[in-house]
C-alpha cells in the first residue's frame, strides 16, 4: 500500500538552499527585527520544528511567537523571530508614521498584528513593515519597475 497519502516526504535541500531559508531568521538583529518561516517550510523543508529554531532565537536574545493558520494568514501557521529592542527602537523611531498606519508600537503586539493581517504594497504600513523586515521598499520597487526610477 502506497503511505505517501498518508505522510508526506521531506524534501531534501541543498545546504546553500536551507541556509537562505534560515537566514530569515538567523538574520534578525539590529537592521533585520523581524523574521518569519511557515511552520510547514519548517519542517518540510528544514527537518526541524518551531520549537528548536525558537529555542535557537531565545540563546541570541531574541523574542519569538508562533501562530497558527486561525492567527496568521499564511496557511500553515508561522515562527516570527524578532529583535524586540531593534523593533521597539524602529516603532517608537517613527511612531508618527507608525500610528499613522494603524499599526501598533508595542514590539510583540507588533508582531501579533503583522502576522495576522496582511496590507497591500500601497498601504502606508507597508514600508514599515518592509523596514522591520530589513527591507527597503523604495529599492524593492525600483528593481520590479526600471520606468519608476527615470520618472
Amino acid at each position: 500500500m502506497n503511505t505517501l497519502g498518508k505522510t508526506e516526504r521531506k524534501i531534501i535541500l541543498d545546504d546553500e538552499t536551507q541556509s537562505a531559508l534560515l537566514r530569515q531568521l538567523t538574520d534578525v538583529g539590529p537592521a533585520k527585527s523581524v523574521g518569519y518561516l511557515p511552520i510547514y517550510t519548517i519542517k518540510r523543508f528544514l527537518g526541524t520544528t518551531p520549537k528548536a529554531l525558537a529555542a535557537a532565537a531565545a540563546r541570541r536574545g531574541l523574542a519569538s511567537a508562533l501562530f497558527t493558520a486561525r492567527t496568521t494568514s499564511i496557511k500553515s501557521g508561522a515562527l516570527y523571530v524578532y529583535d524586540r529592542d531593534a523593533l521597539e527602537r524602529l516603532l517608537d523611531g517613527q511612531a508618527d508614521a507608525v500610528q499613522a498606519a494603524g499599526l501598533p508600537l508595542n514590539a510583540d503586539v507588533f508582531v501579533a498584528h503583522i502576522a495576522a493581517v496582511f496590507y497591500d504594497m500601497r498601504h502606508p504600513a507597508h514600508r514599515i513593515i518592509a523596514a522591520a523586515f530589513g527591507e527597503n521598499p523604495q529599492r524593492k520597487l525600483v528593481i520590479e519597475n526600471p520606468s519608476v526610477a527615470a520618472k
